[in-house]
């Protein structure tokens, strides 16, 4: 664990965050409303079933993780702390006094039925394989549990921090029953008031929260899928956040002085899932001669601006002792790519359908993507969807190629293994290669950091080979802010604003 840390943090200089508008001497002033400006409602408030990019915005104001995340990417104890008396073994402590949003306690026994449900493979959730390979959770003591491991998990407390330590009410869950999706109760800074699908959700500051109140009063996130309605809400001041931000404005909002300009590099990736289960993509000579196609550089240029960097596979610049700076697989090359199609038996061309989310960034990388495949041989029509849609197109695998955001984790395991593995819950692709399954599945379980490092670059390199997913771009994280809000952005773009305030 120590290992991973310490990467971890030798890569906090590129990513550490200025606490935006934050004068060290300023008091935060308790009330007002902060309203979001968000792409898109989240698909469902219950964390064992979050599967969609949309609900990053919500999950830290509804749920608090077990550990704690820093913005230099440290794990530290949150809601509970931890042991670890051996490589299998990891021994928690919840604080005491903490309690969910309904008053019920936040206990081991709490923890055991969050863990054991995300587990259960009848309830289908995608945290099962994030969690890894755990044997059991026990409960010790009323506020401390056990896990074991069959296997070293040394990502384990990194998992925690994120969607898998997010742990619901279980007598809300009980209470709500198939509707606990709509209403989420956490143990977050903030609890659902009200959520009006495509409208707004509302959320209320949850006074028994247990780092002590939060200084804002509400927080609503108000989705505006149109970026230039979003942007011009942002500088007109009805929204005084807003989770992204489109790469051309932002020369023109540094010179606003009613806005500022979060821009940090990310820990995931824009990338297109090619449906390698029916043609066109089920041949690699196809999938090779798309990869081609596609100038990565003019993607970067002219669809975001030359903000982030061009992507040519699953690991960031920001896991450095994982990225591989000289990893450029694939040069444009129009003839080459004719060539495959011509062997693959297509010399007249190959049609297929590119989906995307209706939104102007979206239509531009579908435009590139469609005149570049088109000089190849390619026959391409682009598809749009709304963006709550997305995750169902992906899921049911109905698509030929489909837009597929990642907002990351800070280690390669979470941006490969379940993109990879034979039946991981994001290999939308539909892909299965046994080499690649059992270098993933390894390097999960290895607990040095350079054997590691080999092993992921050994399976983005046969990843690439096989090339089941068109990497586009890593993506940086632009968000912007009104001058009176004051907050602390994150790389990896989800808000926590436990301890954000608005300036009066």
């Amino acid at each position: 664990m120590r290992q991973i840390l310490s990467a971890l943090l030798a890569c906090a200089a590129l990513l550490l965050p200025a606490r935006q508008g934050w004068a060290e001497d300023a008091a935060p002033q308790p009330g007002g409303t902060l309203t979001i400006g968000v792409v898109s409602d989240p698909v469902t408030l219950d964390p064992a079933f979050f599967a969609s990019y949309f609900e990053l915005s919500a999950q830290y104001l509804i749920y608090e993780p077990l550990l704690t995340l820093t913005p230099d990417l440290k794990v530290e104890p949150g809601l509970a702390s931890y042991t670890q008396p051996d490589d299998r073994t990891y021994r928690f402590e919840i604080r005491p006094g903490v309690t969910f949003q309904d008053g019920t306690p936040y206990d081991a026994a709490a923890a055991k039925f969050n863990l054991d449900r995300m587990l259960d493979p009848k309830n289908g959730s995608p945290r099962r394989s994030e969690l890894g390979p755990i044997q059991s959770v026990d409960v010790t003591g009323p506020l401390a549990f056990t896990v074991k491991l069959s296997q070293p998990y040394s990502l384990f407390p990194v998992v925690m921090t994120n969607r898998p330590g997010l742990f619901v009410s279980p007598a809300a869950l009980a209470k709500y029953g198939p509707d606990f999706a709509t209403h989420g109760v956490g143990a977050g800074p903030f609890q659902v008031a009200s959520w009006t699908k495509n409208g707004q959700l509302v959320l209320d500051r949850f006074d028994g929260y247990y780092k002590g109140k939060a200084p804002l009063d509400k927080v609503v996130l108000r989705p505006l899928p149109d970026e230039t309605l979003r942007t011009a809400s942002l500088r007109g001041g009805e929204v005084q956040l807003t989770d992204s931000l489109p790469p051309q404005t932002l020369s023109t909002l540094k010179n606003d002085g009613s806005v500022t300009v979060s821009n940090l590099p990310g820990i995931g990736f824009n990338a297109l899932s090619l449906n390698v289960t029916r043609p066109p993509f089920d041949d690699p000579k196809v999938r090779r001669a798309l990869m081609l196609a596609v100038d990565r550089d003019v993607v970067n240029r002219v669809a975001y601006f030359n903000t982030g960097v061009p992507a040519f596979g699953p690991i960031p610049p920001s896991i450095g002792w994982a990225y591989d700076a000289d990893f450029h697989p694939y040069k444009r090359d129009v003839e080459e790519a004719k060539r495959l199609l011509a062997e693959a038996g297509h010399p007249d061309g190959v049609p297929f359908a590119i989906t995307v989310v209706a939104s102007p960034l979206q239509s531009r990388i579908a435009q590139i993507i469609q005149a570049q495949a088109g000089e190849a041989g390619f026959k391409v029509t682009v598809r749009q969807v709304d963006a709550t849609s997305l995750i169902s197109v992906l899921q049911k695998r109905d698509f030929d190629i489909c837009w597929s955001p990642w907002t990351g984790r800070p280690d390669p395991d979470g941006n490969m293994y379940n993109w990879f593995t034979k039946g991981g819950p994001n290999n939308f692709s539909g892909y299965a290669d046994d080499e690649v399954d059992a270098l993933l599945r390894q390097a999960r379980v290895t607990p040095d950091q350079g054997a590691r490092a080999t092993m992921y670059r050994q399976a983005q390199q046969m990843i690439s080979d096989d090339a089941p997913v068109l990497f586009l771009h890593f993506d940086a994280s632009l968000q912007g802010a009104s001058t009176r809000l004051r907050w602390t952005p994150y790389p990896d773009g989800a808000f926590r604003l436990g301890d954000a305030w608005l300036q009066p």
